[in-house]
């Protein structure tokens, strides 16, 4: 479901990705560091709507209403087409960004992990459920935020941010002694 966008010529991804996807009214800004990163949330929190705007912009282009700014190929997958499973419409994809919806129940089993550690594509799985057949980084689970309205327009801008930080919030780790114990 969807066309995915060549921009890159190598064999083997690395590095980092950003994400500029704007439409009317809403801006998301994010980049993606490795192959697999972990899109969590409540409902309501922009992650289905960030998804259907990248997949009409790669259906439709700029006819869509959205734009999409990448240094990556990028490919978004809602769900199985009639007479097409998972397996035909991603295992062709090399060095593509692939976005899954949640809902897509292949993502929790065997065959899903092994082809996503061998195909040299990175992966961006919307999904609150844990998967315990791959291997991901604490690091790269995110959140959606909305960073607040900008401009006279009054979009609204949103971000990814890290669930999982190695760098804790000072003013939520406040230590407090046993009272018997103070001075």
């Amino acid at each position: 479901m969807g066309i995915s966008v060549h921009i890159l010529s190598s064999s083997d991804m690395k590095g980092e990705y950003s994400f500029q996807v704007r439409g009317k009214r809403t801006r998301f800004s994010f980049r993606i560091r490795r192959n697999i990163t972990v899109l969590k949330g409540d409902s309501a929190n922009g992650k289905t709507t960030l998804l259907m705007m990248m997949y009409e912009y790669l259906r439709t282009g700029r006819e869509s209403g959205y734009s999409v700014t990448t240094d990556a190929r990028y490919y978004v997958y809602l769900r199985d087409e009639v007479g097409r499973d998972w397996t035909d419409v991603l295992y062709p994809l090399k060095d593509t960004v692939i976005f899954i919806e949640e809902n897509n129940d292949f993502i929790f089993g065997k065959q899903f992990a092994e082809f996503v550690k061998s195909s040299g594509n990175y992966f961006v799985l919307v999904n609150r459920a844990p998967l315990k057949m791959l291997p991901y980084s604490i690091h790269e689970i995110y959140e959606i935020v909305m960073e607040g309205q900008r401009g006279s327009l009054k979009e609204t801008w949103h971000t990814f941010r890290e669930l999982y930080s190695n760098f804790p919030v000072p003013e939520n780790n406040h230590l407090q002694m046993a009272p018997h114990l103070a001075p």
